[in-house]
């Protein structure tokens, strides 16, 4: 039996470096020669592995995949890209897992099986877009660093996918209480990031003294088998304990020499996955079922395409670099077989072959289109009609002038800080006097005579403190109805001095707001989706709030005497190069100095050619 494990470990690692030849031969990524040789390796073609070492295989491989995931990400990578990038990796998940879901009820599926679809195809992969953009020396294009904002945030949405299928094949969430499900994996996950990330950094401080090579891969895989561990105890995957291992493992002072150290093993042990996923491929049922697959996989690169596209021009206005985005998202995700994987005996397919041959095919279909960018782009240009061309734009900018507001510097941004640190004696004052009156309340049950008049002690504590609560209350209200001011003055572009032709407007719009807030249950009804879904009505229901409240502060007579400034951001607007993506958008002072200096320099130039002619 010994001997059986040794000789199956040296045939994947042999077929594993001959995967690896045969794709760079071929110039795919190396991931689709490995599910390829796997499936030949597996016990639908040759039969060359068996079972239970293909099972450990994929444990292993996907533990250590997950855990250089993991090292990867970083908080501070994907906050450098802007809101605006964050925002727009959370319009495409969801645009992609909606299509995507409701394709497959269209196709005959039941619900459960069109929600493991949906999640199933609805990441793309961060390992296969990197190596097939370094393979076509794309790598150092501008737009690379905002897609990787974009994956990091997928990602994290796939963790959350991967403990909620967790919970629910274990049978915890029978009843499809979604929102419940949704709830405690999000604890789970918010208790290892905020309290056991802390306690490890302290205690790696300890390692920099006794900094060694050998001690940095002991302590990364102690603490990677270790959630691993903790995460199997709780009831989930094992692979998600590592990925949180690796994130604990970026946020440390040395994590590029932790990064560095491990390196090579992920390489190893990740090929080991995705050539235990290949030997779990079915040719057979893939044949009896490849209408249905083909519907599936096409479906999932035309809507990742398009949705990546329309996401990444919301904040670019760039159509050259939305293109180039949206065809190199194509690629199903290593998540998606992690997943698919998870949903084995919750669907009526089996996920992962549909899954695998995703992967294959996207991949290469994305290193072919890629480098074929730029006539895509022209392609699209010329066959869209114009007057799509300038909603989108239009669309572009209204987007970007409002997610500029909350950035750091932007005027929200600094106006809430204001405001924050204005009433922070006021919000303490409130919060202490609140927990003094629960605290004292009890000891104050007893009847006290005052000018003819008998009431509680506690009572009269209350009404005491309703006087004092007063003036920092009113400070509070005050403040917040600055803050309410400023948030309808960026959403609907409209400030007190604007024409009362646009109060007609922003009531219509806040009543078309408020619809959709008021009957969204149906739109989820109908389309099927997890209740969880329902929580996206409370955006409609504050977009109304803010398109009623401009309305209200524009038609009030009182607003035209006061001396209300209208905000710059009224003025100005976003000015982004056509070719550069969120990381080099020029902001709006920027923008207009170097408009005028342009213009300046125009006028020097006629005269002095008037003169030589």
């Amino acid at each position: 039996m010994e001997d059986l494990a040794i000789s199956d470990f040296g045939l994947v690692l042999l077929f594993a470096v001959l995967a690896g030849v045969l794709s760079v031969r071929l110039k795919l990524p190396p991931v689709a020669g490995l599910l390829f040789t796997g499936m030949l390796l597996g016990p639908n073609v040759f039969h060359i592995i068996e079972s239970p070492t293909i099972e450990a295989f994929s444990q292993i491989g996907s533990i250590m995949l997950l855990f250089m995931i993991g090292v990867e990400f970083s908080i501070t990578k994907l906050l450098s890209t802007g809101i605006r990038a964050i925002i727009s990796s959370m319009l495409l998940i969801f645009l992609t897992f909606t299509i995507m879901h409701e394709v497959a009820l269209l196709t005959g599926f039941d619900s459960i099986t069109s929600l493991c679809i949906g999640s199933v195809f609805s990441i793309s992969s961060t390992a296969i877009i990197m190596k097939i953009l370094e393979q076509k020396k794309l790598i150092d294009r501008k737009e690379v660093p905002v897609l990787v904002a974009i994956l990091i945030v997928e990602d994290i949405f796939a963790v959350f996918l991967l403990t909620f299928f967790s919970n629910l094949k274990s049978g915890l969430y029978v009843d499809e209480n979604f929102l419940a499900a949704a709830i405690i994996s999000l604890s789970i996950l918010g208790f290892v990031y905020v309290i056991l990330l802390r306690v490890l950094q302290k205690l790696s401080l300890i390692l920099l003294r006794y900094q060694a090579e050998d001690t940095r891969i002991l302590f990364s895989f102690a603490l990677g088998i270790g959630l691993s561990v903790i995460a199997s105890f709780l009831g989930l995957t094992p692979a998600i304990g590592a990925f949180l291992a690796g994130s604990i493992i970026a946020g440390l002072p040395n994590s590029r020499d932790f990064e560095n150290s491990i390196r090579p093993f992920s390489h190893v042990f990740s090929s080991f996955f995705f050539l235990s996923v290949g030997m779990l491929i079915n040719p057979v049922a893939l044949l009896t079922s490849f209408d249905l697959t083909l519907i599936l996989i096409g479906s999932f690169m035309a809507v990742v395409m398009l949705s990546t596209t329309l996401a990444f021009y919301l904040i670019t206005t760039s159509g050259r670099s939305s293109v180039f985005a949206g065809l190199a998202m194509i690629p199903l995700g290593e998540f998606s077989l992690l997943i698919a994987k998870e949903t084995i005996g919750l669907t009526e397919v089996n996920l992962v072959n549909i899954a695998s041959l995703g992967v294959l095919i996207t991949s290469i279909f994305c290193s072919f289109l890629v480098p074929r960018n730029e006539q895509a782009y022209l392609w699209f240009k010329s066959n869209l009609p114009s007057t799509l061309l300038s909603t989108l734009k239009d669309s572009s900018n209204y987007f970007i002038n409002v997610i500029s507001a909350f950035e750091p510097n932007g005027y929200f941004y600094n106006l809430l800080i204001k405001e924050v640190k204005n009433s922070l004696s006021d919000i303490l004052l409130v919060l202490g006097l609140s927990l003094f009156y629960i605290t004292v309340r009890s000891y104050l049950q007893f009847p006290v005579d005052l000018l003819d008049h008998t009431f509680s002690a506690d009572m009269g504590l209350l009404a005491a403190l309703v006087i004092i609560f007063s003036f920092p209350l009113i400070k509070l209200a005050l403040s917040i109805k600055k803050l309410l001011g400023a948030l309808s003055m960026i959403f609907t572009y409209t400030t007190p001095m604007t024409k009362k032709g646009s109060i007609l407007r922003n009531i219509l719009i806040g009543t078309v707001l408020l619809m959709l807030f008021a009957n969204f249950y149906l739109v989820i009804e109908f389309l099927v989706l997890p209740r969880i879904f329902n929580l996206l009505s409370i955006i409609f229901g504050l977009l109304s709030i803010f398109f009623f409240w401009s309305a209200i502060r524009v038609s009030t007579i009182w607003l035209y005497i006061s001396k209300m400034q209208p905000i710059d951001i009224m003025k100005k607007q976003i000015l982004t190069s056509q070719d550069d993506p969120v990381s080099g958008y020029i902001s709006p002072s920027a923008g207009l100095e170097t408009q005028k200096k342009k213009k300046v320099s125009k006028k020097r130039k006629t005269p002095k050619n008037k003169n030589l002619r």
